[in-house]
């Protein structure tokens, strides 16, 4: 992303608190518009500027053995807050994440729209949608 121009900062948790607190402040302040993060910041995290979140990979519970319905929410829980417009997507990519998202639309009772990523018009199209819910 980088390479393309993108201004782009990760967090993680191998990161010192001090080091994250760094990350922070500097994406609050727009020195970065993408912040690629694990789930270290699923929570807490109130930035105003959000408005869209990515879940590379499905939320899941490694000790319950089941999709992590908590944290999804969480995740996306971080986009389109204080009365702003926002959206999330999945990415989807075999049957475990499939599966996955499909368990998480079906316990939170709300649709997930799928978006058809080999037609560009299409897909511009349901995202201009879904921003104007």
């Amino acid at each position: 992303m980088t390479a393309e121009g993108h201004k782009v900062v990760s967090l993680h948790g191998q990161m010192t608190s001090e080091e994250r607190d760094d990350v922070m402040t500097r994406y609050r302040k727009g020195e970065f518009k993408v912040l690629i993060a694990t789930n270290v910041i699923a929570r807490g995290i109130d930035v105003m500027s959000v408005n869209m979140v990515v879940n590379y990979d499905m939320p899941w519970d490694p000790t319950e053995k089941k999709p992590d319905v908590e944290t999804y929410l969480h995740r996306i829980g971080r986009t389109g807050r204080f009365g702003r417009q926002g959206i999330s997507i999945n990415m989807i990519y075999d049957k475990r994440s499939f599966e996955t998202m499909k368990y998480i639309e079906e316990t939170l009772q709300s649709p997930i729209t799928g978006i058809k990523t080999d037609d560009f018009e299409a897909m511009e199209k349901t995202l201009k949608a879904a921003l104007k819910k």
